[in-house]
This record gives C-alpha cells, structure tokens and sequence, in this order.
C-alpha cells in the first residue's frame, strides 16, 4: 500500500471512528427500541464502519484500534439500557439475595405481595419482563447480583453502572484473552478486534448488560488452558462458564474427545464436581426444581427469532391447526445435542483451529434449531469466530438486529418476513464460505495484515 492511500484510509478510519462515536451515544443514550427503523439505521452504520476499518486499516494501529473500541465502551457505560429489560431482574434478585431471600424460591409475582422488602418496589417489578418465571441465572452471576444490591441496596442506576464496569473489565480481559490464544496459534493478533470492534458486542454486553462478556472470559481461559496443557484448571474455568451461562456444557463432549482415554474422563469429573459444588452453594433441591421448571418452560414456551423452529412451527400448524412449541422445542433440543455429539467426535477439522472450529460450529447448530435467539446471543459465536477462519458469525451478529422490529409494538410482534430474509443470508454465507474454504484451502481473512 502506498503512503497516499495509507494516509486517505488513515484519513477515511478517524472519520469512521468519530462519526461511530456520535451513533453509539445516540443508539444508547437516545433511541428507544419501538423505533426500529432509528435502532436499525445506527447498527447497519456502525457495522458498515465496523467493516471498512478491517479491509484498509494498517494493522500496524492495532492498538489505536484497541483504544477506539474502549472508548466506545465508555461512551455507553453512562447510558441506562434500552433494547432490554433483563438488568432489572439481575437487580431484582440480587436484592432479594442481600435481604435473605434465596431469589430461587419465589416468583415476582408473589413476592410483591409480600410485606416490603429493602429495595423491592413495585417500579422495579414493573420493569421485569418475565414476573411469572423462576429465576434461571446460575450462582456465579447471583454472586455478582448480590455484590451490586448489597454496595447499592436503593440506588438502580448505581447497580446497572457497577454491572457495566465489570463487564468493561471483563471485555478488556477478553481483548487480552484472544490475543493470547492468537499469538500461540501464530495467528494475526488483529483478529481479535473482530470481537472489540463488533457493534453488536459493545451495544449489547456493556451498553445493555448481558453477562454473556464473563461467560466469554471463563471460555476463552478454558481453551486456552487447553492449549497450554493445563487441562486440569480448564476444567474449573469451564466449570466456572456453566455456573455463569449453562451454554459451556455444549462443548463438554468435544473437550472429553480431544483429551482422550483417562484424562478426558477426569476433565469430566472435575468440571462436573466443581459445577455442582457452585450450584449448590445457592440451591437446595426445592429451588433446584424451581430452576429447571424454568429451563424447561424456556424450550416448551419461548420462541423469538428463530430460524429452523420456525419452519418446523409453520408445519406443524399446518398439520394440527396449533403452535406446537411444547413438542417441537425439546425435539430440535435432542436434534441439536445429537448434531453436536457428532460434530464433537469427527475427525475432519484443522488442529491449529481447534477447539475453536468445533465449538463454533457447535454453537451454530444449537442457536440454528433453537427456539429462541436473542441478539446478544450471537456474541459468543464472534468470539469464537475471531479464533478460526470463519467470519459468518460476524454477519449473523448484524442480521440478529433485524428482529428489534419485534418491539414496534406492544405485546412484541415478528416480523417473520425479516427474520427470514436474515437468516437466508446468515445461512448462505455459511455455505459460501465453507465452500470457499475447501476450494482454496487457506483461511478466510477480512483483515489486512
């Protein structure tokens, strides 16, 4: 590249990035998530950004890079969320932690009736989105939920900004993380800005506060543990991930295969020692049950953009006349879990890309035949994703916006015509690329370096 060029791009990047800037306040601080066409028109700006910086910014400013998306972290760590209601059920049952109610035993709806207690008041349970579910976030974060009541047992905006800033930290640990896992497979060091950069994460984990950032952080240590040997300790950072989010448990098995013989079967005693030693320093077996009712309810009664389920819905209705939800949610789960075991044991994958590969194609098909896919979500899979040679996940991480025209109305509404016209082009630029990759037989890079 020549020192023209450079200089224009470079010109052309601080641009990006200050006019970037100006839309992150705007997406967190001023638009409302009824208004898709302004939700929508600020990700697909911030994402055309996202794009340009990876095709003509020198590598060599990786690390002003780096600086740009703290910045954009900071820029929305103020804001209070707008495309999401679930940080007032974190609040919710953190307070009733610090309070000496095991937040497990009650439904919301039954605990508002109760006599008054700290913290609990009707404003903060009309913000809940599901007051009459069990709550279903596992001990790690309830340990982080009772931290922010008991330094901040009255003040919400307080407990939502402390929760950003551990997620900011988190994330930076992330940037960190994947740089080391890049540096030991000899890979560029950029493609971790795939992940820092992408709007979707910065918007939704620390602008929104999805915990999906430390669920991130446990994944990423567990592999590269593994990479460094250190199979042992992987286990209790995997073990740590579930007790954060459940969905580490999906890569168990392709771990177990990679160890073979008796040291995978002691990564499974360890990892599933440790997890149930951290469930069970919050549950007792009513809660317990409470918990998994509520799992359960999530496959049998949720559905939000999804892909395959859809589909299978339509047919279904088709055939009985109703939503068949109940029956077709745990069978795509079962579809999902075979798909994975199988995906787990098969032979057919690069080793300097394990067990990112894998995992990323595991975590694929189970949001692909899930029920319920909400946009945060598709963070793990761009984490992932920066650690092979894959960038599918990148678009998915875009088109998952499109089902914020849900919210144009009250109750939310899909609007499956959009939802199928993201996941057609998801899908098809999975296909593109994979056939890509045999053809040419060299990794798929949308980074200069």
């Amino acid at each position: 590249m020549n020192n023209k060029q450079d200089r224009y791009n470079v010109i052309v990047t601080s641009s990006l990035l200050f006019t970037s800037a100006i839309v992150y306040y705007l997406l967190s601080h001023k638009v409302q998530r009824q208004n898709f066409i302004d939700v929508f028109t600020c990700f697909t700006f911030l994402f055309a950004g996202y794009y340009f910086i990876y095709k003509k910014t020198n590598p060599n400013y990786f690390k002003y890079l780096v600086l740009a998306g703290i910045f954009f972290r900071l820029i929305v760590l103020p804001s209070v969320p707008n495309l999401s209601e679930d940080v007032y059920r974190f609040i919710w049952d953190g307070r009733l932690a610090a309070n000496g109610v095991n937040p497990y035993s009650m439904l919301p709806s039954e605990i508002i009736k109760l006599p008054p207690i700290k913290g609990i008041t009707s404003e903060l349970y009309n913000n809940l989105n599901s007051p009459e579910y069990f709550s279903i976030y596992p001990p790690v974060l309830q340990g982080l939920f009772f931290t922010g009541a008991a330094l901040f047992s009255t003040n919400t905006f307080y407990n939502i900004l402390f929760f950003k800033i551990i997620i900011l930290i988190v994330e930076i640990l992330n940037l960190f993380l994947l740089a080391k896992i890049l540096n030991k497979k000899k890979l560029p060091k950029t493609y971790a800005l795939l992940y820092f950069l992408n709007p979707l994460v910065i918007i939704e984990l620390t602008g929104n506060v999805h915990f999906e950032a430390i669920m991130i952080f446990f994944l990423l240590s567990s592999f590269y543990l593994l990479e460094l040997n250190k199979w042992k300790i992987s286990a209790i950072a995997l073990s740590l991930g579930i007790a954060t989010k459940l969905l580490p448990v999906l890569f168990i098995p392709v771990i177990i295969y990679y160890l073979k013989g008796i040291r995978g079967f002691i990564y499974l005693f360890i990892a599933s020692l440790f997890t149930l030693f951290l469930f069970f320093t919050v549950f007792d077996l009513a809660t317990l049950k409470n918990m998994i009712a509520s799992i359960d309810l999530f496959f049998r009664n949720f559905e939000f953009n999804a892909s395959i389920y859809y589909v299978v819905r339509w047919i279904g209705k088709q055939i009985t006349g109703y939503n068949n939800i109940a029956i077709a949610g745990p069978l795509l789960a079962a579809i999902a879990s075979i798909a994975i075991l199988y995906v787990s044991v098969s032979k057919k994958v690069n080793s300097k890309e394990f067990p990112f590969i894998k995992a990323l194609i595991i975590l694929s098909i189970w949001f692909a035949l899930s029920t319920t896919v909400h946009p945060w979500y598709t963070c793990t899979l761009v984490a992932l994703a920066a650690c092979t040679k894959y960038n599918f996940a990148i678009v998915w991480s875009y088109t998952a916006t499109l089902s914020y025209i849900a919210y144009q109305t009250n109750p939310p509404q899909e609007n499956l015509i959009l939802i199928s016209i993201g996941y057609l082009a998801v899908f098809g630029f999975i296909i593109f690329e994979f056939k890509k990759s045999r053809v040419e037989k060299k990794p798929l890079i949308i980074i200069n370096n």
